[in-house]
Parts: C-alpha cells; structure tokens; sequence
C-alpha cells in the first residue's frame, strides 16, 4: 500500500490542527497510489494529531474505476477505528462491489478530529 498525506490550508492558509471545543481538526488529502485488499492505514502522525476520535470522509476523486461513495473507514465490530493513533480507508471498485487491489485509487478528502 502506498499513500501521501497532503493537509489542507484553511482560509488563514494555516495547515496545522485547528481547535474545535475540546479537539482538534484537520482536513487532507490522501493519495492512495497503490491500494491493497487490506485498505489503507493512515497514522494520526502524519496528520499531525496524537490521537483519532472521528474521521468523516468530505469528497473523492473519481479515478480508475472507483466511485466516490465506494470509501469507507474500516471499524471493528466494536465499532472502534484501526487503533487509537490510526484508521483504515477501503475503497471498491463501482462495477463489482469488490475490492480494488493494486490500482490507483486517487485522492479521499477527509476530515479528522482527535487531540495533538
């Protein structure tokens, strides 16, 4: 699996966390340049968080075969994310359903919530 972490500036063109109540946000970019069948594990480091509490997925590029609403963030059946410091993102193929291993999958834009 191969990936870049690009954060996003905000309207201060700041890219670092901002606060929001208790936590922190950030928004990025991710390029998933070569996907695996077991996803993508994204650090809070190179977001530069700490932590993870909440991941919302914003956008998508349409790229190699892949819809936007094919991405998910992968949890556990208890609900939890990959760990406390990272979360997993899993893409399908719009045709089959199935997962596209091997393929670029292009750019997820995200929003991530956690502590520094």
């Amino acid at each position: 699996m191969t990936h870049t972490v690009t954060l996003l500036a905000d309207h201060k063109g700041q890219t670092r966390p901002r606060v929001s109540g208790d936590e922190y946000f950030v928004d990025a970019n991710i390029e998933i340049t070569s996907y695996t069948e077991d996803g993508e594990v994204i650090s809070a480091s190179s977001l530069g968080l700490s932590t993870i509490n909440a991941v919302m997925i914003t956008g998508a590029e349409t790229a190699s075969g892949v819809a936007a609403e094919r991405f998910v963030v992968e949890l556990s059946t208890a609900g939890a994310y990959e760990s406390a410091s990272s979360f997993s993102l899993v893409g399908t193929t719009a045709s089959s359903g199935a997962e596209s291993a091997n393929s670029d999958l292009g750019f997820i834009r995200v929003r991530v919530y956690g502590n520094l």
